[in-house]
Formats: C-alpha cells, structure tokens, sequence
C-alpha cells in the first residue's frame, strides 16, 4: 500500500486547509508555541471538535487541562455542553480558567486542581466523551490500567474514550523507557477490549480513538 509521506509541502498544503482560529485560539496557540506548553495542535483540536459533533456529546470529561487550549475545541463542538477538566498545575489552572473565560465558555467548563486520577475516583457522574491528555506522564501500568478502567466506569454506551500521544513519536513499536510501555500498554488495554470498538489515527503524535459499543 503506498502512502503518502507528510513533507513540509504536503504540511503546508494541510495547514491551509484548516479552519481560521479565532483570536483566543490563534493567542494560546502563539504562547504555547512560545512557551513549550504541550497542547494538541489545531490539525487534533479540529479532528477532536469533528469527533464530539458526530458523537453528538454533551458530557466532556478531560484528563490534563494545561491551558485549556484542547478543552475549548471540545467544549465548541457541543450545544450547551459541560466539561470536567483537571490540572494540577495552578498557574495553567488560572490561565486555562481566564481562557475559557475569554472563549466565552467559563459557566461551561468546571476546572479541578487536583490530581486527575485522584479525582476520577470521586466522581459519580457519566459522560459522553473522555479525552486523556497525560498518557506520556502516568508512572506505571497499573496507573494507566486504573485510569484505563475508571474512564469505562464513567463511559455510557455509545461514549468516546480519546487518548493523546498513542504513538509517541514511535517508541510504542520497540518501547524501552517506562512511559514508552505504558503508552503501548494503554494501545493494547484498548485494542483488546470486547467492549470497545478502536483506531489509532496518526495525526500529530498518534491519535486513540475507541466507542464504547452499544
């Protein structure tokens, strides 16, 4: 099968494609590039916006806000939707919050400061999409198991579970370092699961994409 190799023409020509970011998207995404903040980049926050539409969710849960960069595309995608975002790191926390503010979504979105694995155990809620952006700093597989696992018990049938980074720049194909293992140990909890019916996509960084069959 030939396959097209992604030359910075061929990024150009992609880039062009893209819809134009309002000015809160196109500022973040200037202080993130400036800054070294990770966030997905628009080629992912356009692909995430497309999936929630389809899905039709309203209930977003994310695990890793930074500054709200991928919860705003989220969020945009829904009518009148929610999102339950966590973040650890306050100053991020307070950035993320004044852009959600900005974005027009603050009564939206409600931000936890505390560890996302901590507060996945506290939750009763349901939701309709889950989008894991700390699949590169979990610190064990029995972590990435658990955080696997809790993320299904708040899934509806029908939801989305959405993992950032699945590729790893390709150290998932021989992983050597722990986060590598446990980035290919979350692919196989999900490829493998009766439950679930996946793909991981290539855009950017690799792209895990599975529902929750009904």
């Amino acid at each position: 099968m030939n396959t097209v190799q992604v030359t910075d023409e061929v990024q150009d020509y992609l880039d062009s494609l893209l819809p134009a970011r309002d000015p809160v998207l196109a500022r973040m995404e200037e202080e993130a590039h400036g800054e070294g903040i990770p966030i997905v980049d628009a080629h992912e926050g356009a692909f995430l916006s497309l999936l929630v539409r389809i899905a039709g969710s309203k209930r977003l849960l994310e695990l890793g806000t930074a500054i709200g960069y991928s919860g705003i595309w989220l969020l945009r995608a829904t009518s009148g939707g929610t999102l339950t975002t966590f973040e650890t790191n306050h100053e991020r926390a307070v950035r993320a919050r004044s852009n959600f503010a900005a974005a027009g979504l603050a009564k939206q979105a409600l931000l936890l400061e505390e560890d996302a694995v901590q507060g996945l155990e506290k939750l009763s809620a349901k939701f309709d999409t889950c989008f894991i952006d700390l699949l590169n700093s979990f610190p064990s597989e029995d972590v990435t198991r658990k955080v696997f696992d809790l993320c299904m018990q708040r899934l509806d049938a029908g939801g989305l579970l959405i993992a950032d980074n699945a590729l790893r720049q390709g150290e998932v194909i021989k992983p050597k370092g722990h986060q590598a293992r446990n980035v290919a140990f979350y692919n196989q909890l999900v490829a493998k699961d009766p439950r679930l019916e996946s793909v991981v996509v290539p855009i950017r960084d690799g792209v895990s994409v599975a529902r929750v069959k009904d």
